[in-house]
């Protein structure tokens, strides 16, 4: 019949379909992309499980799933493995809740712990809720000069403060200084570090959709964001600092800076990645830039589990491991954080 729905396993034929529908449904994140899973599968090894809605030939809906075998917790089922947005994109309800009794499904299938939908807007799914999360975003102007202006007092003068004291410099070949500054940043902040290879395959995967940015104060790089572009819109997504990045308001310049570079580029969404609302630093500093936050939508499907386990650094379990992480040297942490980060999609 017509308006009957077929789930399919994504194949090499159906790339081109998948990448067609994210252009045209207006959920789609740039996590939805086959370059981002591709990327991890490559850096981590995690299974792909991804899914599409067909309605006849028509692709209605997709669910990129990523399996992962967890030391922490064991088998799971991620949408979208260290991605900020994930879940599932269709053009109804029909097509939706097809996609959700496959992943109820594929759930049974690997005997799972449980299923993430990371969804970044609500859904009519009778699902639990992981409301740790809000996301900042905002539609930019026309002229890069309205940038400035709009942000609060105390925003504006740390970003006149950066940009009379640091240099900006964007381009790919910078690519290595923002993971040293990344994996530095997660030290201090006593959480591991993403690999290396991660940010590589990434960057080859997204190409001209991948924006490197550093800010260096004195001829030293003190502050630096890899971003990703997808259909109109720019997620500042992995960062980091050095001191004295911060009273030099360093990545109050970065930040700004990238939003101007977006409206050069023609983008028309900035959009600042999700904070924990239990991580004030981060949170505060999203608002004075002039940020509203947005709560966002996780839902679980628990199989093996009854409650969703906290992985999150602000667990006082992990209280004792994160005093530790921030002693060890960095090469230490560096390498560890690569192999930890594996279990923590």
């Amino acid at each position: 019949m017509e308006n009957t729905i077929q789930i399919v396993s994504l194949t090499e034929p159906l790339r081109g379909a998948w990448e067609a529908y994210l252009l045209r449904c207006p959920q789609a994140t740039v996590f939805h992309r086959l370059a981002w899973c591709d990327a991890v599968e490559a850096a981590y090894g995690h299974r792909p499980l991804h899914r599409l809605a067909l309605r006849g030939e028509q692709v209605v809906g997709v669910l990129p799933m990523m399996l992962v075998r967890s030391r922490l917790v064991g088998r799971v089922i991620v949408s979208v493995p260290y991605a900020t947005y994930g879940g599932i994109v269709s053009d109804d309800e029909a097509a939706a809740d097809a996609l959700l009794a496959e992943a109820q499904r594929l759930c049974a299938e690997h005997d799972v712990e449980y299923l993430e939908l990371r969804q970044k807007d609500e859904t009519h799914f009778d699902l639990p809720t992981n409301d740790r999360y809000d996301t900042f975003r905002c539609e930019l102007p026309d002229d890069p000069a309205a940038l400035l202006p709009a942000i609060p007092k105390k925003g504006r003068a740390a970003c006149r403060k950066g940009l009379k004291q640091c240099d900006v410099v964007f381009g790919r070949d910078h690519l290595d200084t923002i993971y040293d500054l990344y994996a530095f940043t997660m030290r201090r902040l006593g959480s591991p570090n993403f690999s290396k290879r991660l940010f590589v395959e990434l960057a080859d995967r997204f190409g001209e959709d991948c924006v490197c940015e550093v800010v260096s104060l004195d001829g030293k790089p003190v502050a630096g964001v890899m971003s990703f572009v997808f259909r109109g819109e720019l997620v500042a997504y992995f960062s980091g600092s050095l001191p004295p990045a911060g009273p030099a308001c360093a990545s109050n310049a970065m930040y700004l800076t990238l939003q101007q570079h977006c409206v050069e580029r023609g983008l028309g969404v900035f959009d600042f990645n999700r904070t924990r609302r239990d991580n004030p630093g981060p949170y505060a500093f999203k608002r004075h830039m002039g940020f509203t936050p947005e709560p966002l939508h996780y839902k679980l499907m628990l199989h093996n589990r009854k409650e969703m386990p906290n992985l999150s650094p602000s667990n006082r379990k992990f209280a004792m491991a994160v005093r530790l992480w921030k002693r060890l040297p960095l090469w230490m942490t560096r390498r560890a954080g690569s192999l930890v980060t594996r279990w923590i999609p």
